[in-house]
């Protein structure tokens, strides 16, 4: 009788939706306790009970698989907020949200910053990283500039500036908290946030100056 390796166990079809999810919830374990470089395919495989070749009939290796994780298990708060129908009308309101919930650990803090790290090591990774990041950025600029046309956002402002202003906030919490390190009160954390927003507000010809 021929005993079976770990490759050789009999595999859901690698192009189920199914097989997809088991490789994603797999590799985000992985890559959270061991780190990308610590990570191995077979590893990634066994723990979704599918052979290696599942993984690459879909993904061309490590790198593909971290990023889909990333995007299908953490998506960016501004399109989780967007989707979610509960996103504010206007533009400085969801600024507001989404600057309050930087307070909030988490799941994926652990993988984000296995990612930030691995992207330095890996050019293809780093790059494909940097388009994930312009996306964001992008949609953002596209608020602002609605914002901008319908009064509720001063219109001399830079956008690209305000953009660059908001995703640097969001990183350094991020890394605030992966670092576990204190966070703010969360009241005064948000009089914070809404008087940096209020600051890019037009102040009517009646208001205070």
């Amino acid at each position: 009788m021929t005993l079976m390796g770990p490759a050789e166990i009999p595999a859901t079809p690698a192009d189920t939706p199914d097989t997809r999810s088991r490789l994603l919830d797999a590799a985000i374990d992985v890559f959270s306790e061991k780190g990308y470089q610590g990570a191995g395919v077979a590893e990634i495989a066994r723990r979704a009970d599918l052979t290696t070749g599942a993984i690459y009939s879909q993904y061309r290796g490590k790198a593909d698989l971290l990023l889909e994780a990333l995007t299908v298990r953490i998506p960016a708060e501004l399109d989780r907020l967007l989707s979610s129908g509960e996103a504010p009308d206007d533009v400085p309101s969801i600024l507001s949200v989404l600057g309050s919930g930087l307070l909030e650990h988490e799941d994926g803090d652990a993988l984000m910053l296995e990612i930030f790290a691995a992207a330095r090591r890996e050019p293809d990774l780093g790059e494909r990283l940097r388009h994930r990041l312009a996306d964001e950025e992008r949609q953002m600029a596209k608020l602002i500039d609605e914002a901008k046309g319908d009064g509720s956002f001063d219109p001399a402002l830079d956008t690209d500036a305000v953009v660059r202003l908001c995703h640097s906030i969001g990183l350094g919490m991020f890394l605030s908290r992966a670092l576990g390190l204190p966070m703010p009160d969360p009241t005064q954390w948000g009089h914070v946030i809404d008087r940096v927003i209020a600051s890019a507000v037009p102040q009517s010809p009646e208001s205070p100056q």
